[in-house]
């Protein structure tokens, strides 16, 4: 993918405009894979954006929620990317994993953040960028979700 470098000339179609999402609802859960489901008290409602690629191909994605878990176990987001302007459709471009997200072990609720370098995409083409979640054990709380798409040079 190319870069914009010093002396490029920028059009308004090299650096689409920065999406973002939030979802102040709390929820619970107990699933231990990353999903939007084993929701077991609250009210869930997906955290999502839908973007495209600039020109540089490379987008970064910033993701933010508070965290608590009934346990000293693990309470974990993470974000995932998929081709298309339908959220949770399309194939996959990145999965959720830990080493996107951010998870805090432990009975008091902790904000935290994270954010990350998505490249390879295809430059005007559509995506779709989720948050997803999962404890380690035991069941989390997971409130005041953020989420948002950059362009990247």
């Amino acid at each position: 993918m190319p870069d914009l470098l010093a002396g490029t000339k920028i059009l308004a179609l090299d650096t689409p405009p920065t999406v973002s999402a939030t979802a102040g609802i709390s929820f619970t859960t107990n699933g231990v894979a990353f999903t939007v489901g084993s929701i077991t008290g609250g009210t869930y409602a997906d955290c999502a954006v839908v973007f495209t690629a600039p020109t540089t191909g490379r987008v970064k994605i910033h993701v933010s929620a508070r965290l608590i878990n009934a346990g000293t176990s693990g309470t974990l987001i993470a974000t995932e990317t998929r081709e298309g302007d339908v959220i949770g459709s399309g194939d996959a471009v990145e999965i959720a994993s830990d080493a996107l997200g951010v998870s805090h072990y432990g009975a008091s609720f902790a904000r935290l953040g994270a954010c990350h370098l998505l490249s390879g995409l295809t430059p005007g083409a559509s995506y779709n960028t989720r948050i997803l979640h999962r404890v380690s054990a035991s069941s989390g709380d997971i409130a005041l979700r953020e989420l948002i798409v950059e362009p990247a040079t």
